[in-house]
């Protein structure tokens, strides 16, 4: 296997290892969400949101588009996607993220 390519998922892997940013993933995999929506959903002030996004998003998990004043957040690492989905499945997992 490419040492890079396990480096560099080995990051990705910690990155989903906090609960919170486990969670904004796992809800960001069916829906675009901007920080308002995600620190309702997530009970959190928004700087903690914002800290966990930005960590999400320099590891290329997640990437943020910008709609007037709000940015939307998505899912863009299709393997971490199909790894999370897998999860929810295989853990029969029902989904209340925001």
């Amino acid at each position: 296997m490419e040492k890079d390519w396990l480096e560099n998922y080995s990051e990705k892997l910690k990155a989903i290892g906090h609960p919170i940013r486990l969670k904004i993933v796992m809800g960001l995999l069916e829906n675009e969400c901007n920080v308002t929506k995600i620190c309702n959903g997530l009970n959190v002030p928004q700087a903690t949101t914002s800290q966990h996004l930005g960590v999400l998003k320099s590891k290329g998990i997640i990437e943020g588009r910008r709609e007037g004043t709000t940015v939307c957040y998505k899912v863009v690492d299709k393997g971490i996607a199909e790894m999370i989905k897998k999860l929810i499945e295989v853990c029969n997992i029902e989904l209340d993220c925001p």
